[in-house]
């Protein structure tokens, strides 16, 4: 089951910036931005600088613009979302990232027109901090990840010992942020290190239990071990080390 994603405070520049992953099956397509954050829902603070309604009601679409780039917001045949805001209005805007024909596009889930101009100094706080945060958080993966074994290692010594926020951690060390391929592979040493010491092989849940990583990243690993011909599955629901 797919969960959903959270709407992720970016400016329009990290989305325009990025690069598009598309993804299979149910899994969101994301927008993988310039610091290597993982993106498939957006939340940002911009003015609509214009605006079209096309004739038959069943399409509108507002370009925002938030100081960094700017951006089309596009609803299709659902347009009252953007219905109570015009041009020159400031607006939080809720979205999902989506591409066609090359354009990076955002489509509507919320839109809420702003009055305070503070609220939009303070989101600009919170993204700068963000930024810096997320800079130096991949500094310290470099520096440090040769040192653990493990993935779960690596996080508790940037979390406890060098008090980054374990959102940040998460973020870079997931498959698809800057720092994934290292994430990966201690991932990757973690799951062999525990299919070793079970020579009978371990249920997936259990596996899930020792390792305290995402679902959908211990997923990837093994089925890479799987398609390695490391390791197979004795049954369903199992895995073991050749």
């Amino acid at each position: 089951m797919i969960s959903r994603q959270t709407a992720k405070k970016v400016r329009i520049r990290d989305i325009t910036s990025g690069k598009w992953v598309k993804k299979e099956g149910m899994e969101p397509s994301i927008v993988l931005t310039p610091a290597g954050e993982p993106v498939a829902r957006v939340r940002i603070i911009g003015t609509i600088v214009s605006r079209f309604d096309a004739e038959d009601g069943k399409y509108s679409t507002i370009t925002i613009d938030d100081g960094s780039d700017t951006i089309r917001v596009k609803a299709f045949k659902e347009v009252a979302v953007l219905s109570k805001v015009k041009i020159g209005d400031l607006v939080d805007l809720i979205a999902k990232a989506r591409e066609y024909n090359g354009e990076l596009y955002l489509m509507p889930e919320v839109v809420r027109k702003v009055d305070d101009p503070n609220y939009e100094l303070l989101r600009r706080l919170e993204l700068l901090r963000k930024e810096k945060g997320l800079t130096k958080t991949k500094e310290l993966i470099e520096k440090h990840r040769e040192r653990f074994e493990s993935q779960s290692d690596l996080r508790k010594e940037l979390v406890e010992k060098h008090g980054v926020e374990s959102e940040w951690v998460d973020v870079l060390l997931s498959p698809e942020g800057s720092a994934g391929e290292s994430g990966r592979k201690l991932l990757k040493k973690e799951v062999l290190k525990i299919l070793a010491a079970e020579k009978d092989g371990i249920v997936y849940s259990r596996l899930m239990q020792k390792l305290g990583a995402k679902e959908t990243d211990v997923e990837a690993v093994v089925n890479e071990l799987l398609n390695e011909g490391i390791c197979f599955e004795p049954s369903p629901g199992k895995i073991k080390k050749i």
